[in-house]
């Protein structure tokens, strides 16, 4: 019977293997749709170029506002810290330089809820292989929260890469051979050093139930009456000789690097974007979703403080733009995972005039809803919403606002 079951599983597993379809993405319709609605509003994600041999660089690049409606119930980055980072399958790149607003991102620092930030991301392609890639915003006590990913490509021999960097004292090294004889030795000294006792005490065959045993019998009290003087002896002999060791080590280190630096561990200060000041200004006087129909309605107050008429032409939430045609145009998506629903967003009456006061309705309506599980947002505790709105001018000027609030369900 028991063969049957392990044969029974190994079976199974190997249908699994043999069967079961790969995953090239990163989970992200497995969150909260409330949490990737009012985190994170990612814009303008660029990758350049989308295939590259290896050594070769790629840039990602773009925009992302904290949004004034993250949860209370989560950390936000303007009171932890943030990371900005790439969310890849593995160590595939390597990272040669990252900006937000111009400043270094080597460390960690604040973002300012509301506040928009442009970042670029320089990638030295590594491993060949096809590869969806995401920025990614890791942010302290909440985890990371990636943005719209885009496929690379990257072909070449991963034999031929190179990561040579010039240290401090002028030397150039290579940081993918950097130590390895060192880090072999003194891996294998400790293996050896583990094998070593643990054959003293395996020595004598068996061991582990047999002491338990007696250690139940004599009681905790007596059970030290099992370690002998030649037990004690080698236990101080492999203690001393391990102190030993370590204190070499530290030595041995110190005189071959006499000059080293530090791990890096403060953190910058990037100050946000110059505002568009208050040339669009909304207020959200109603937002419902109904189910059956899987549409997004939102009843807006929308003022013009610009000089020229506005009119909405995409709304973006949880990485998924719902665009108006009638102002963007036929857009088209840059690759089969690139989220844009082209003809989801409808508005009515969407032409404000300069100085002009009026209500319109938008509605964004596409199966996204239901396929990126936006449709959970109904069944959250705290039913709110976020989203971030484009207008335009005349003259293709671009103006973004977040919009978000309380949202009702409505099931007919």
């Amino acid at each position: 019977m028991m063969y049957k079951k392990i044969i029974g599983i190994l079976l199974l597993s190997l249908t699994f293997f043999t069967f079961g379809e790969m995953a090239f993405a990163h989970g992200e319709r497995a969150q909260q749709a409330g949490l990737r609605m009012r985190t994170l509003n990612w814009w303008d994600i660029e990758v350049t170029p989308k295939k590259v041999t290896v050594n070769e660089v790629i840039t990602i690049k773009g925009k992302f506002s904290p949004s004034v409606w993250w949860p209370k119930h989560m950390a936000n980055p303007s009171e932890r810290l943030a990371y900005l980072n790439i969310g890849v399958p593995g160590p595939v790149f390597v990272r040669i330089d990252s900006r937000v607003n111009g400043v270094p991102m080597i460390r960690s620092t604040h973002f300012e809820l509301g506040k928009t930030y442009d970042f670029e991301i320089k990638l030295k392609a590594r491993t060949p292989g096809r590869y969806h890639m995401h920025p990614v915003l890791s942010v302290h006590d909440t985890g990371p929260i990636i943005g719209s990913g885009q496929w690379v490509e990257i072909t070449g021999d991963q034999k031929n890469f190179e990561n040579k960097v010039t240290t401090l004292t002028g030397e150039v090294i290579d940081l993918e051979t950097q130590g390895m004889k060192e880090i072999a030795t003194w891996h294998l000294f400790w293996v050896a050093v583990g094998l070593a006792w643990m054959f003293y005490w395996f020595r004598k065959l068996p061991v582990l139930m047999p002491r338990f045993k007696e250690v139940e019998r004599l009681g905790p009290l007596h059970a030290n009456d099992m370690i002998s003087m030649k037990d004690m002896v080698v236990g101080v002999v492999f203690f001393g000789g391990i102190l030993i060791a370590i204190a070499a080590s530290y030595v041995w280190t110190q005189n071959q690097y006499p000059v080293t630096t530090p791990l890096q561990t403060g953190e910058v200060e990037v100050a946000p974007l110059p505002g568009q000041g208050d040339v669009v200004q909304i207020k959200m006087l109603d937002a419902r979703y109904r189910l059956p129909g899987r549409s997004f309605k939102v009843d807006l107050e929308v003022t013009n403080n610009g000089d020229s008429p506005i009119r909405l032409g995409e709304f973006l939430t949880a990485n998924i733009r719902f665009v108006n045609r009638d102002v963007m145009g036929d857009v088209q998506p840059i690759d089969e995972q690139d989220l844009i629903a082209k003809e989801g967003l409808v508005v009515d009456d969407n032409l404000i005039q300069p100085g002009e006061m009026r209500k319109i309705t938008l509605r964004a309506e596409d199966a996204l809803w239901e396929t990126m599980r936006l449709t959970s947002l109904v069944y959250d505790p705290d039913s709110r919403f976020a989203a971030m709105l484009f207008f335009f001018d005349g003259e293709g000027k671009r103006y973004h606002i977040e919009v978000g609030g309380q949202m009702m369900p409505t099931f007919s």
